[in-house]
């Protein structure tokens, strides 16, 4: 079993109809993602994209990569935020293979700014094996 040096993805730009999904799927209907003026009063520009949903694009970029079962664990820090409109870059890099897991060192970035997340991500390959 093999595993890529290194992973990416991007996603967006993120979009309104993005976040109004994302919300009613999550349940999260802070207006702080959603409403624009929720979000100038909380001092940012324009509604802030749910951290959870990066860690959706997250689990995305592995699940195409080694299909539905093969994330394990995520273990991430959010130290950023992405904004309506942004496209959020992430990176997976291996680091390790550890009982037929390979870990890989995360980060997401918005492009044209900074880093919103880092963290870990234990992978398997999805086959029937892998889910017993």
């Amino acid at each position: 079993m093999s595993f890529p040096e290194h992973l990416e993805l991007r996603c967006g730009p993120v979009t309104a109809v993005d976040l109004a999904l994302f919300a009613a799927a999550a349940g999260d209907h802070n207006p702080l993602h959603l409403d624009v003026e929720a979000a100038r009063a909380a001092g940012f520009d324009k509604p802030v994209v749910h951290g959870m949903l990066t860690m959706a694009y997250t689990a995305r970029m592995f699940t195409r990569s080694f299909g539905a079962g093969s994330v394990r664990h995520l273990d991430t820090r959010f130290t950023g935020v992405a904004r309506l409109g942004d496209t959020v870059a992430l990176r997976a890099t291996l680091s390790g293979i550890e009982d037929g897991c390979a870990i890989y060192a995360l980060t997401a970035r918005a492009e044209g700014g900074g880093e919103l997340m880092t963290g870990s991500a234990r992978i398997v390959q999805d086959t029937p094996e892998a889910r017993e």
